[in-house]
């Protein structure tokens, strides 16, 4: 769903604004959200504390803010870097959960980061040798 609104904003580029791109990113994933809860007959229940609350919704504007600076920086800038920091997200997730929360992920969590970390550091690796020994070839 990610890879649909940064499809979007590379397209339209710096004709609209990047607040506007992830609305309508939030926008495409809310419907998606709704027919898989229906799919799988799950309810919505909101948590009963306020803090709780609080934190989703803070959580939530902060993915946005995220999703409009992201979007902003692919119109700036080429994309393999906002891609990279993108992709990064999932190690830093797991690291919060074992750091702040000190709640261990499982093999397959952890298998999983691996490989995402791995993947990202296999691409900058791949781009600085192309960009630094290919720089003068035409």
């Amino acid at each position: 769903m990610l890879g649909v609104g940064m499809s979007m904003m590379r397209k339209v580029g710096t004709k609209i604004s990047p607040i506007l791109v992830s609305l309508a990113v939030s926008l495409f994933v809310l419907p998606v959200g709704i027919s898989f809860q229906l799919v799988t007959e799950s309810r919505f229940v909101l948590p009963n504390c306020y803090t709780d609350r609080l934190i989703l919704l803070l959580g939530g504007l902060g993915v946005f803010l995220f999703l409009a600076c992201l979007n902003r920086g692919l119109t700036l800038e080429k994309s393999g870097p906002g891609v990279l920091v993108r992709n990064l997200d999932v190690a830093v997730a797991y690291g919060i959960q074992v750091i702040v929360f000190d709640k261990v992920p499982d093999v397959l969590s952890i298998v999983g980061a691996l490989v995402v970390v791995s993947s990202v550091v296999l691409v900058t690796v791949n781009k600085l040798f192309i960009e630094r020994w290919f720089k003068y070839e035409i």
